[in-house]
């Protein structure tokens, strides 16, 4: 979503020169003159985002945030992806919860699951392409998914995991304008066409997991992975030049390793927990957030709450930098074993 600047650029080009030299003379004009200029160049500003202004990548980096994580944890994250192109300060913030439930008590034999996801997401940042003047711009997304699917025991210790999903979700963009350009011309110019706009979308798709499971070295090792390929289409766009259809392929590795320890918090056995993974996006629109890969590290408790008669085995809480070729961060995991 962090293109979506970018795309601005060409037209903010018009209005830097010549029309920035036009605009200071307009000044000097009567007023009558003033709006027809004004008028002109909006039009001109209008017609050249409608040409150039691609909502696919909308669509792409709604579509990701189904992908953006195997792991079954409740997770919030802030990702800050490079700057570039005036773009300042750009910023997404991610939170998910996810939910399984698996029927069947035998783990030996193949058991359906039903899994759901409720996912929220923004996209902050200022573009800034001449002094005084910026476009401060949010993207908020809320978007649920629900999948069916099977746990395959392969072995021992390795499941392989099919699953068929479809979801839906809200996109919405409020821009903010500073300084008198931005607010006379840009402002008209992009509403309802780059900013300032909302829409629905529809997300289906399909992907292959598998979970490993095994103790290793005094450690109880758990590795999940899943490729996914998810399409994206808006519902009930406010004009055609919003309307998108997109795809995204992503593959997702979390892996998690616990090791006991002799100590308790709250009466309960404590364990340490090691939390990596890596996300690797592809296709087209890979880097529609502004990057298409980055690598987790962290570590966090796991504690042990089997003995207290509640449903859940664990309860785990974490933390983890987020680091990448493009993007750094930063986030929080709250989990549970049943």
């Amino acid at each position: 979503m962090l293109q979506l600047l970018r795309k601005v650029l060409p037209c903010v080009t018009l209005v830097r020169a010549p029309h920035l030299a036009v605009i200071a003379l307009l000044g000097l004009c009567s007023p009558g003159l003033v709006c027809a200029q004004s008028g002109d160049l909006i039009e001109e500003i209008r017609n050249i985002a409608k040409e150039s202004f691609d909502p696919v990548k909308i669509g792409a980096g709604y579509a990701a945030i189904v992908d953006f994580a195997v792991s079954r944890d409740i997770s919030s994250a802030n990702f800050y992806p490079d700057a570039s192109d005036g773009v300042v300060d750009p910023a997404l913030k991610h939170f998910q919860f996810p939910f399984r439930f698996v029927f069947g008590d035998d783990a030996e034999s193949a058991r359906p699951f039903l899994q759901g996801l409720v996912a929220h997401q923004t996209v902050e940042s200022r573009f800034e392409y001449a002094p005084g003047e910026s476009v401060e711009s949010e993207w908020e997304t809320w978007g649920f998914s629900f999948s069916g699917g099977y746990d395959i025991p392969l072995s021992e210790n390795l499941s392989l995991l099919p699953v068929l999903s479809v979801g839906y979700g809200s996109l919405e963009n409020r821009a903010r304008y500073s300084g008198p350009i931005s607010e006379a011309i840009l402002q008209p110019a992009l509403a309802g066409v780059i900013f300032d706009w909302d829409s629905n979308a529809l997300t289906y798709g399909a992907s292959l997991g598998f979970d490993y499971q095994r103790e290793l070295g005094g450690f109880d090792i758990e590795v999940l992975g899943s490729l996914s390929h998810h399409y994206i289409e808006s519902v009930n766009a406010p004009s055609e030049f919003v309307d998108f259809r997109g795809r995204v392929s992503a593959f997702d590795l979390a892996i998690s390793t616990v090791h006991p320890t002799p100590w308790e918090l709250f009466d309960n056995p404590l364990s340490i927990v090691g939390l990596f993974g890596n996300t690797q996006i592809f296709g087209p629109e890979r880097d529609a957030l502004g990057f298409d890969s980055f690598f987790e590290d962290g570590a966090g408790i796991d504690l042990d709450v089997s003995a207290r008669g509640w449903k859940l085995k664990s309860l785990r809480f974490g933390a983890k930098a987020i680091f990448g070729p493009d993007v750094d961060g930063w986030g929080l995991v709250i989990g549970y074993r049943l």
